[in-house]
């Protein structure tokens, strides 16, 4: 079968092509098994052909030289068989001579020249010979020879043979055919007995070491350890393969560690490492998604903003480790409470994000919310006390408030914000009005902290007199702020904003400096006021700061610490016990006192008061306004004002503002006096024209 050629392609060409591929292909590399048969065969033939070359070359010499003795010899016999017929001319017997010399299978001609007698020459020719002896002895086909008859010393003619040169080529080459097949046999016995010896010893565990150097990169299964390799050669392959082996087992461990510090990267990448929940990046994602495919089908689903409720009180109170502890307890809580289709993230801090999936109407958001907020404020226990927390959930649904994650998760936020505004523990739904609400706050924030620096905080005082003589015998300063557009503001209007800025710091230190400095100008100008109490809010009182603060106002007014009070909330005395305890400890060693305001409206705990040593408790005015017609409300005043006498400690009814609230805390011995009935908080000039009147 003739190969194909392509069409317009010529012959030579397309061996050319063929000849240029083998040559890439030898120059890219044979396969092991045929470069070993190549080597095998080229290594057994090439020196059986360069013997076959030398044992050819050795017999045609020999075979030459034994040509030439034999053309010799019939020369000799030749002339010596002719010598008697041509002495006698008997040309009958030349005849005879002549034709005996053919019947050598070597001579082709023969040709008698007489010397002597004038006799015309005699040439006899081979039948079989049709070519001519001039033209075949210049090609070289036909040897011509010459030898001189002579008898007795005396010449008697010219005897000329023609021998066949190629006589003899025949034999040569049917050595040479039994040559070659000789060393064929050789060859293909030589192959019959190396191949298998090669096949066993070298290709076979040749493959089977790229079987092994393959699964040395096969460490992506998940059916088991993979290919064991046992190698027990001690050859140099079997050796390499042991080494392999221990090779392979040293990268099945290296990839397992990889793999496990992959899935940990991934871990760290895509989940939060406290709670282990999905974390925002991987949120942003799976919320695109979601958006995709309610695109797709016309769907809505919904975003949760949820933020712990007083969070940074836990863990300013009780550690970082309770703080953590009640993370992971919100996070396990989320998972149970919410279905297995929704999704919900950690945030940051103490803000989880859940998408809320297959959304048939937005009230079903609110059933949700309300499940997620029962479920948070179930008791926590939190270093071996019960805990009781509580969350602001705010919702936007998607598309109606958001076309985008970032868009979502912001209005999810304002109503976050405004659910804390609305009392906290509880959720709201996003609506247009509150980003105007909240740049209106923003704004405002960015007033307060420019009014801090620019004197346009003031502070008003209220009076507190002696419940007994009248007298007065401190006041409390409270801060306002004269806004220059917005008219005066009282402190519900933007305390609660300077404490979530961060802004409330600032505030107190400002207080503390100028309550005392005017203090200090009361004293100097004569005026007798008494002491002066400054409220102090949970953020400042635990802020280290506070103390740096409150010495650097008094070293600066130069007014005795005994003249100046600190008012603080049981409940800020109740969320960090020790921590409460040296910084009263060191208000003590500076020597200014202590008062616990709004009393009984927290925890009222005995352990505290017996602990902290205060100097005043301030009765709330809740109670104080029910007690001419609340008889509980009378009962707690009293007990009260019973339990102060007990600890030796000061009281301070709120509040007052009618003559029979007066006389009824005067009869059950209340100290001190403060609320309308007495007087309103009042400017520094409103109070020193208060109190000249009441000196007239």
């Amino acid at each position: 079968m003739q190969p194909s050629i392509e069409p317009g392609v010529t012959p030579l060409a397309s061996i050319a092509l063929s000849w240029k591929k083998l040559r890439l292909r030898i120059r890219e590399g044979l396969p092991l098994r045929y470069t070993m048969m190549l080597v095998v065969v080229i290594g057994v033939t090439l020196p059986a052909m360069l013997l076959l070359t030398l044992e050819q070359q050795l017999a045609e010499k020999s075979q030459k030289a034994l040509l030439t003795q034999s053309e010799t010899a019939l020369m000799k016999i030749g002339s010596v068989s002719i010598a008697e017929p041509m002495w006698v001319v008997d040309r009958v017997a030349l005849d005879a001579a002549a034709a005996r010399l053919l019947e050598s299978p070597q001579v082709v001609a023969v040709r008698i020249e007489d010397g002597l007698a004038n006799t015309p020459e005699m040439e006899r020719i081979r039948p079989d010979f049709a070519g001519s002896l001039d033209k075949d002895t210049a090609a070289g086909r036909l040897t011509r020879r010459t030898q001189s008859v002579i008898r007795s010393g005396e010449p008697l003619g010219t005897l000329v043979v023609w021998f066949d040169a190629s006589y003899g080529q025949g034999l040569l080459q049917a050595r040479r055919d039994q040559m070659l097949v000789l060393v064929a046999l050789q060859v293909l016995a030589i192959l019959a007995v190396l191949m298998p010896v090669l096949v066993s010893r070298v290709l076979r565990p040749i493959e089977r070491l790229k079987e092994h150097a393959s699964a040395l990169l096969d460490h992506s299964r998940d059916d088991g350890p993979g290919q064991v390799f046992v190698w027990r050669r001690q050859d140099e392959l079997g050796l390499l393969g042991r080494h392999l082996g221990r090779v392979q087992e040293e990268l099945r461990g290296l990839f397992t560690q990889l793999g496990n510090k992959n899935a940990q990267l991934q871990q760290m990448a895509f989940y939060d490492q406290l709670t282990g929940l999905p974390n925002r990046s991987l949120f942003i994602d799976l919320v695109q998604r979601e958006m995709l495919s309610a695109q797709r089908n016309d769907q809505q689903f919904g975003i949760f903003f949820i933020d712990l409720d007083r969070f940074k009180a836990v863990n300013d109170s009780m550690g970082h480790a309770a703080g953590d502890a009640l993370l992971i307890e919100v996070a396990r809580r989320l998972r149970e409470v919410l279905r297995e289709v929704d999704v919900v993230c950690r945030q940051s801090g103490n803000e989880f994000l859940v998408l809320v999936r297959d959304i048939e109407h937005w009230e079903s958001l609110g059933e949700m919310a309300q499940r997620v907020l029962r479920s948070i404020e179930a008791p926590v226990v939190l270093a071996n006390a019960p805990v009781k927390v509580s969350a602001s959930i705010g919702i936007s649904l998607y598309p109606e408030d958001g076309q985008d994650f970032e868009t979502l998760v912001k209005h999810a936020d304002i109503a976050v914000y405004q659910a804390k505004t609305l009392g906290r523990a509880r959720y709201s739904y996003f609506h247009s009005e509150l980003n105007s609400r909240l740049q209106a706050n923003l704004e405002l924030e960015q007033e307060l902290a420019y009014a801090i620096g620019h004197d346009q905080l003031v502070l008003h005082y209220q009076p507190q007199v002696s419940a007994k003589t009248g007298e007065m015998v401190a006041v409390e300063a409270l801060v306002r702020w004269q806004h220059p557009t917005r008219g005066l503001l009282y402190p519900a209007q933007f305390i609660g904003l300077a404490e979530e800025s961060g802004r409330i710091a600032e505030m107190g230190v400002w207080t503390l400096r100028e309550a005392c400095r005017q203090l200090a100008d009361w004293s100097a100008r004569g005026i007798h006021i008494g002491n002066m109490a400054v409220n102090v809010s949970a953020l400042e009182f635990r802020d280290h700061r506070l103390l740096d603060s409150l010495q650097a106002a008094l070293d600066a007014s130069g007014i005795p610490p005994q003249r100046l009070e600190i008012e603080i909330t049981e409940s800020v005395l109740m969320a960090e016990t020790e921590t409460s305890q040296r910084i009263i400890e060191r208000l003590r060693q500076i020597g200014v006192g202590i008062a616990i305001d709004d009393f009984g409206t927290g925890y009222s705990s005995l352990a505290y008061l017996k602990r902290l040593r205060p100097n005043q408790l301030k009765i709330d005015r809740s109670f104080v306004n029910d007690t001419a017609t609340d008889s509980d409300s009378r009962a707690i005043v009293k007990g009260v004002v019973g339990l102060a006498e007990a600890l030796s400690l000061n009281v301070v009814a709120e509040g007052v503002e009618t003559e029979e609230q007066r006389a009824f805390l005067q009869d059950i011995g209340c100290h001190t006096l403060q609320g309308y009935w007495i007087a309103k908080p009042l400017t520094v000039e409103a109070l020193e024209q208060w109190l000249l009147n009441r000196r007239t």
